[in-house]
């Protein structure tokens, strides 16, 4: 049975769909989305698994507070709500803007992340490092969202048609995200505060590289399994993105999912199953 509830961390509170019993499974989602991009997957994951989809801190149904957005202070909001519900540990999967929050976490919290899956991206640090020509005009969009207030201005204008601009370029088949899940995003992102809370969570990229810069001047690594997955039409596979994560984590496994785009949770979700299935503990764990 799926519930909904809200969590105070972090000084804000924090929405959540929770579903099923078993080992915690927690699951965060990217912009523009929120964790109703988890729902083709949510059921057939909680057969087996206690099953936590929050919308992140500034996103969807949670707070949208004037600060907080760096990856540290996002995944803290995380290990909070899985202490206040009664978990001490967690398999993490993470997509988009999520992932990198799940990257962080694991980082910091190698005690509570007991398995992490990255869903199409490559560690932030990577992006900036490889920032040429080809990965500029592909994430274009980073750049923008880094600016102070014009984002704002602008999408504010058509929030509709800004958000449908990547559901369509950024999909290998353009039916992958329901009407009614399109529907479900643009309100979101229309309620006040949402558009620069989003934006927000990119221009925490100072504080972001920071941190893992220190991390990788430390030697620090993730330790625990990891799976990579990447859609075949999506921005990771013009990376060698397999390659890329082996250099940030000891234990990494990782796969192309082919005729999928960005949105593989939406987009190939038995192919996402399929692959979580093999990679998360099982009940007796």
């Amino acid at each position: 049975m799926k519930s909904t509830g809200v969590a105070v961390v972090g000084g804000i509170r924090l929405h959540y769909t929770r579903a099923g019993s078993g080992p915690l499974v927690v699951l965060l989602h990217g912009w523009p989305q929120t964790g109703l991009c988890w729902e083709p997957v949510l059921g057939p994951l909680a057969e087996h698994h206690t099953v936590v989809a929050p919308d992140l801190r500034g996103y969807g149904l949670s707070d949208k507070p004037a600060t907080g957005y760096d990856k540290r202070r996002m995944a803290a909001d995380l290990a909070e709500l899985v202490g206040s519900l009664g978990f001490e540990r967690a398999s993490v999967v993470g997509h988009d803007r999520g992932a990198r929050v799940a990257h962080r976490w694991a980082l910091d919290r190698p005690d509570q992340v007991e398995r992490l899956a990255v869903l199409d991206v490559v560690p932030t640090r990577e992006m900036f490092r490889r920032l040429d020509a080809s990965v500029a005009s592909a994430y274009w969009h980073w750049l923008f969202h880094l600016q102070p207030d014009l984002p704002e201005r602008l999408v504010g204008q058509d929030v509709r048609g800004y958000l449908e601009y990547f559901f369509e370029r950024w999909t290998y088949n353009r039916h992958g995200l329901s009407p009614e899940a399109v529907d479900a995003y643009v309100r979101a992102f229309s309620r006040p505060g949402a558009l620069r809370a989003g934006f927000d969570d990119y221009r925490a990229h100072e504080r972001d590289l920071a941190l893992d810069d220190e991390d990788a001047a430390a030697g620090r690594r993730l330790t625990m399994p990891v799976l990579a997955l990447w859609g075949s039409a999506g921005l990771p596979a013009r990376l060698p993105t397999l390659e890329i994560w082996r250099e940030y984590a000891d234990d990494v496994r990782g796969f192309e999912i082919p005729e999928c785009g960005h949105f593989i949770p939406e987009e190939r979700p038995d192919a996402l199953l399929a692959r979580l299935r093999d990679f998360l503990p099982g009940p007796t764990t």
